[in-house]
């Protein structure tokens, strides 16, 4: 009678670790696929170093442990420390021991991410703030694949979490989807499936995920095109219910294909500032309207009368015709002061102090209505001539402010007198030559918004565009004393004509692109008072001169106009501001820009690759022999050649000269000494000589105890682990002595 080998399971550990490795690759694929919606690829590195990390810590740990679990849990808190030292290193112990002021860190900088990705258009620059919240969440999925594929040995579910990411780019615009990512993470999925489900009908598997994959592929191509808001011909769509319409003007600076917005025709000499409200308000975070509850007297028949304006000052009436096109918003576009509106449809109301016109049930897309309005003409000596205001709330410095900020106004502002003489140098030294206007570097370098953390970085730069030159201008004319807020709005925008003879009225045609934002400051007796302190936009406000003798009664000549700024010496280029010494840390974007990150991010990916793939090569080894015992191929010759290297890797010297019962009997004296399942690991050791005795010289019939074999050798080397030391127990892990043996060709295992 012939004996039949019997049927032996299959080991799990070699699947494991392939899960791993293909769970790695997947989420690799899925994560590029977000290179539509952000510039660059250091981000990717960084992502993915975090992703290594939890995927490797998780694999190793298993090896160690039966619980497979614990492996999750060893990779979810390795993750943890992988983003402490990438972000935030300097305020952690030994920099990956997090701290509260690390907790303090992550949490501003989710905060500066929220406000960047509000701000930026797409494609974004991956900021320190997106960078970390990337990292966070595409280490936190990588925990999730990791306890549903391996710890809870349901692999099907991973495509969930995968689809997540994938989804990403078509949720801010379906185009930018990438059908080839998607397809490389099919198959990825496809085979982290089939890497469980080998046994179970890989067939219907495969089948069912190919219907899904060209599903997912033919039927967003068969379903009507989805317009994006601000597509070419559709107008503005990011001023609609706007709460703060700072919030989104970087975004729309940043948009590569600006649209036209409104076009208007006036009875000015010159175009106009649209303004549509202003930020009074300035808690620190970031400048915000003042918007009290609308009043229904408050109609457009007539607007109040403008704060601090007096009847000295001259103030011809203008008309202003207005045009909007598909732009949204409830906040209206008009110059300043306006005193009466006409052919607006819906509800309109004008807010008292600001002069804002604003509608909580209306747009003002499609809206063609007159203006009338007031084109303010202070003189030089009226300006002058304006008592201090230090004492209005809108002089309030914001708590928190850097002192640098402060200094550098006095410092700018030197030998002037008067307030306005003030003003004109923070204006002269913005538009000086020595700041340069960019959409691209505050986004880039982390110090995009309005914010009080951003003044510092952005004065040290001298690179930004008009919320930071207005911001800045504001907030220093408070430091001096002087009332202000910034207005937003439009430029004037380009003119053109009517009609085809040139012979009809100056239009003016407004797009995306002529967004705008600018400060205001008070003066008493004249009121709100325009300056423009963003160069290469807009133009400087003009202000005559008084006659030698009368009042002033209307507009002066423009050839009498007598410039009246005061000499200015700006900080040379590259110099440090005053007190620049302390080299504080502000905001995210001060102590490391994204492209540092990333750099460290590719580095930290590098070097744990390196230190790493001793340690794999050599745990792949161990798995693919533990298979071969478990399934009966040789498993005396390959329990014993994993037994003398593993012992050789650990330090204790294991000859291949010796016999099985001369190695076994050395071995037993270290397990003996060794502390934990002393008795559990001489227990196998025992049994595993007599099995391999047996194996070897004993009938045929004694073949089949190759899982006996292997769950032994398992116990055996865990206790020669414990009896090593810790040095030893690492070196053995990063740098086994038989695979530096196979590596210099010299043989393996030799005592």
């Amino acid at each position: 009678m012939t004996l039949q080998r019997p049927a032996l399971p299959k080991s799990t550990a070699a699947m494991d670790l392939r899960m791993s490795g293909l769970l790695f690759a997947a989420l690799g694929c899925a994560v590029a696929g977000l290179h539509s919606i952000l510039m660059d690829s250091a981000w990717w590195f960084a992502a993915l170093g975090v992703v290594f990390v939890v995927l490797a810590v998780a694999a190793a740990t298993r090896y160690y442990s039966r619980r497979t679990w614990v492996g999750t849990a060893a990779g979810a808190l390795a993750g943890f420390v992988v983003l402490t030292l990438f972000f935030g290193a300097g305020t952690a112990f030994l920099g990956i021991v997090p701290t509260g002021g690390t907790f303090a860190r992550f949490g501003s900088l989710a905060q500066a991410a929220t406000d960047s990705i509000a701000r930026q258009s797409v494609p974004a620059f991956a900021t320190v703030g997106i960078q970390f919240l990337l990292c966070w969440t595409i280490g936190g999925i990588a925990v999730v694949l990791d306890a549903v594929a391996i710890s809870g040995r349901m692999p099907a579910l991973t495509g969930i979490p995968l689809f997540i990411v994938l989804a990403v780019p078509s949720f801010v615009r379906a185009p930018l989807s990438d059908a080839f990512l998607f397809e490389l993470t099919a198959v990825a999925y496809l085979f982290i499936v089939r890497n469980r489900l080998r046994r179970v009908q890989p067939g219907v598997a495969i089948v069912v995920g190919t219907i899904a994959v060209l599903g997912a592929l033919i039927v967003p191509a068969a379903l009507p095109p989805v317009t994006p808001a601000d597509a070419a011909g559709s107008g503005i769509g990011v001023l609609a219910e706007s709460i703060n319409p700072i919030i989104n003007l970087g975004a729309d600076l940043r948009n590569s294909n600006p649209v036209q917005a409104l076009s208007y025709t006036t009875t000015s000499s010159t175009g106009e500032y649209l303004r549509l409200t202003t930020l009074s308000n300035f808690s620190g975070k970031q400048w915000a309207p003042a918007t009290p509850k609308l009043s229904r007297a408050n109609t457009l028949a007539r607007v109040g009368d403008p704060p601090g304006l007096t009847t000295a000052v001259a103030s011809p009436a203008i008309s202003t015709n207005i045009q909007i096109g598909a732009t949204t918003g409830q906040w209206l576009p008009t110059p300043y002061p306006a005193t009466k509106v006409t052919g607006l449809t819906g509800t309109w109301l004008w807010q008292p102090g600001s002069l804002a016109i604003r509608s909580d049930n209306s747009s003002m897309q499609g809206q063609k209505y007159s203006v009338l309005s007031l084109d303010v003409e202070p003189t030089i000596q009226q300006l002058q001539a304006a008592g201090s205001s230090a004492s209005d709330p809108l002089a309030a410095v914001p708590k928190g402010l850097d002192p640098i900020v402060a200094a550098t106004a006095r410092k700018v502002v030197a030998g002037a007198k008067t307030d306005f003489d003030k003003a004109v140098a923070l204006q002269s030294y913005f538009r000086g030559g020595t700041f340069t206007y960019s959409t691209k570097t505050p986004a880039a370098e982390g110090y995009d918004g309005s914010g009080i953390d951003v003044i510092a970085p952005f004065l040290q730069a001298k690179e930004g565009y008009c919320v930071h030159f207005a911001s800045a201008m504001a907030v220093m004319a408070r430091t001096l004393g002087i009332p202000s807020r910034v207005a937003v709005g439009f430029l004037p925008g380009k003119p053109g004509h009517g009609s085809a003879n040139d012979n009809g009225p100056t239009v003016y045609t407004v797009s995306s692109a002529d967004m705008h934002a600018w400060p205001e400051l008070y003066f008493a007796g004249v009121g709100w008072v325009r300056f423009e302190p963003t160069p290469s936009k807009g133009f400087e406000p003009n202000f005559p001169s008084a006659p030698s003798t009368g009042p002033s009664t209307g507009p002066v000549d423009p050839s009498t106009v007598v410039p009246s700024a005061p000499a200015v010496t700006a900080t040379p280029n590259g110099s440090k501001l005053a007190n620049d010494t302390t080299n504080k840390s502000i905001g995210p974007g001060a102590s490391q820009n994204a492209a540092q990150v990333g750099w460290g991010g590719v580095s930290l990916v590098v070097l744990l690759l390196l230190l790493a793939s001793p340690a794999v090569i050599r745990v792949g080894i161990r798995r693919r022999r533990i298979d071969r015992i478990r399934l009966g191929d040789n498993p005396a010759g390959a329990t014993w050649e994993e037994l003398r290297e593993s012992a050789r890797d650990l330090g204790f010297p294991a000859p291949s000269s010796q016999t099985p019962q001369q190695l076994s009997g050395y071995l037993a004296e270290v397990l003996a000494v060794s502390v934990g399942d002393r008795d559990a690991s001489l227990a196998a050791l025992k049994e595993l000589r007599e099995l391999v005795e047996d194996e070897s010289y004993g009938p045929p019939a004694y073949n089949y105890y190759g899982e006996r074999m292997a769950d032994a050798l398992l116990v055996v080397l865990r206790g020669l682990r414990r009896s090593a030391s810790l040095p030893e127990r690492l070196r053995a892990l990063l740098l086994p002595a038989t695979l530096v043996d196979r590596a210099l060709g010299r043989a393996v295992v030799r005592g």
